[in-house]
C-alpha cells in the first residue's frame, strides 16, 4: 500500500507532518480529517511509486483528445443528474455506461463500478482511471464527497468543462480559415516547383546573361525538390524532431511561453484565456472545499504555460510559508494587476466568491473580443502572404523573359 506524507494543522494551530498508509491521497486526507486535524498538503512518499513518475509533481495527461473530452463532459452531466435524483451510484454508473458511445470511457466506467462494489469511494474509483479523468476531476469529486456536495460539484465541473470546450472551439474556428489558406498555398507551391518550374529550367539554362536572384532561388528550390526529394523530406523531418527535442527542455518552453505572451493581439488573447482558466480552476477547487495548497498545486499542474505555472507554484510555496494569498500573488510576474488587486479586495472583504465571478465574466468577455479581433486581422495577413508568394513566382519566371525580349528587340 502506498505511503503519503500529509502536512496538517492541529486544533491548537500547530503545524505537523505524518506519514500514512492509504489507498489514495483522498483516503490519507480523510484519516487526518477524521482525527480532527486540518490537512494542508499531501504527497506520495513510497519510493517504488515515485520511481515510476507518480510523485506529487506528476502531471496527469488524459488520452483520447477531443472525443474523450466530449464523452467525459456528457458523462459528468449524466452523473450529476444521477446524484441529484438520489439513484444509487452503482446503478447510475451502470446506466450511464450502457449508453456511452466512447469505448474508452465505457471500459473505464465498468472498472469504476467494480471498484465501488469492492468498497472504494467514487473519487478513488475515478482517480484510478488516469488515462480518462484528469487529476482536477478526481480531486474535485473527492472534495464534493467529503463535503456532501457531489451534485453541486458535478454541476460546477460540467460548467467549467463546457466553457473550456467552447473556448477551444472558438479558437479553432478562428484559425480554421488561415490554416486552410496556408495548407492550400503550400500544396500549390509544391506542385508548381515540381511540375511547372522544371519546364522553364532548360529555357533558363540557355539564357546567356546572369539570371535574376528570384529566378536563381526558384530554380535551386525546384531542383532540390525534384532531384533530392529524399534529402528534403529527411531534412524537414529532422528539423521537426529537433524542435520537439528542444521543447522537451523546461527552460526552452519557459523562454517560448514568456515571449509568446508579448505578441501583439495574440499574446493578449492567450493571456486572457490563461486568466479565465486560472480563475475558474481556483474558484472551482476552493468552492469544493479543497485545502488551499492542494487547490494551488492542482491549478499549477493544469496550466499549459510554463511562466504562469511557475507563478502559481511560487504562490503555493509562499502560502505554505505562512503568507496570505494577497501577499503571495503580489510577487507573480504573469498574473495580471487586475487579478492581484481584485483578489486583495476579495480577501480583505471576505467576498472572494463574488470577486471570482466578476473576474471570470470580465476575462471571458475579453477573450471573446480578442478572438473576434484575431479573426479580423488574420484575413489581410493571409491576403498579403498570398500576394507575396504570387509576386515572387511572377518575378522569378517573367524577369528573365523580359530581359530576353529586350535583347531580341535590340538585336
Amino acid at each position: 500500500m502506498p505511503k503519503f506524507i500529509v502536512q496538517f494543522a492541529s486544533p491548537n494551530g500547530k503545524m505537523g507532518k505524518e506519514t500514512l498508509d492509504a489507498l489514495s491521497e483522498r483516503a490519507a486526507l480523510a484519516q487526518i480529517e477524521g482525527s480532527g486535524r486540518t490537512p494542508i498538503s499531501v504527497q506520495l512518499a513510497s519510493a517504488d511509486t515515485a520511481a515510476k513518475g507518480g510523485g506529487a509533481t506528476r502531471v496527469r495527461r488524459v488520452k483520447g483528445g477531443k472525443a474523450i473530452r466530449r464523452a467525459v463532459l456528457d458523462f459528468t452531466y449524466q452523473l450529476a443528474a444521477v446524484a441529484e435524483s438520489g439513484i444509487p451510484i452503482i446503478a447510475g454508473l451502470k446506466a450511464v455506461g450502457e449508453q456511452t458511445g466512447n469505448p474508452q470511457l465505457r471500459a473505464a466506467i465498468a472498472r469504476m463500478v467494480s471498484r465501488i462494489e469492492g468498497g472504494r469511494t467514487l473519487a478513488d474509483a475515478i482517480d484510478a482511471e488516469q488515462d480518462t479523468f484528469s487529476e482536477l476531476y478526481s480531486r474535485t469529486i473527492a472534495a464534493g464527497e467529503s463535503a456532501g456536495q457531489v451534485p453541486e460539484v458535478l454541476n460546477a465541473l460540467s460548467r467549467y468543462m463546457e466553457q473550456e470546450q467552447e473556448t477551444r472551439a472558438q479558437i479553432r474556428s478562428a484559425l480554421m480559415y488561415p490554416m486552410l489558406v496556408v495548407i492550400s498555398l503550400v500544396l500549390a507551391t509544391v506542385v508548381l516547383l515540381i511540375f511547372v518550374v522544371p519546364q522553364f529550367t532548360e529555357l533558363f539554362r540557355q539564357f546567356e546573361s546572369e539570371l535574376p536572384l528570384p529566378t536563381k532561388i526558384l530554380l535551386a528550390v525546384s531542383g532540390a525538390l525534384t532531384n533530392h526529394y529524399v534529402l528534403v523530406i529527411g531534412g524537414v523531418f529532422g528539423v521537426y524532431m529537433f524542435f520537439r527535442y528542444l521543447l522537451s527542455f523546461r527552460k526552452v518552453r519557459e523562454f517560448l511561453d514568456h515571449y509568446v505572451l508579448r505578441f501583439p493581439v495574440f499574446g493578449s488573447l492567450l493571456l486572457g484565456i490563461y486568466m479565465v482558466r486560472f480563475i475558474e480552476l481556483l474558484d472551482l477547487l476552493m468552492r469544493a472545499a479543497l485545502p488551499i495548497t492542494t487547490s494551488l498545486r492542482v491549478t499549477a499542474d493544469s496550466m499549459t504555460n510554463e511562466v504562469l505555472k511557475n507563478d502559481v507554484r511560487g504562490v503555493l510555496r509562499s502560502v505554505e510559508g505562512g503568507r496570505s494569498l494577497t501577499e503571495a500573488f503580489s510577487d507573480t510576474t504573469c498574473v495580471t494587476p487586475l487579478v492581484k488587486r481584485m483578489l486583495a479586495i476579495g480577501e480583505e472583504s471576505g467576498r472572494t466568491d463574488q470577486i471570482f465571478d466578476y473576474l471570470r465574466k470580465y476575462y471571458s468577455q475579453q477573450t471573446q473580443r480578442g478572438i473576434k479581433l484575431l479573426s479580423t486581422l488574420i484575413e489581410p495577413i493571409m491576403v498579403t502572404g498570398l500576394a507575396a508568394v504570387v509576386l515572387f513566382f511572377a518575378l522569378a519566371i517573367f524577369l528573365p523573359m523580359w530581359k530576353l525580349l529586350k535583347i531580341v528587340g535590340t538585336a
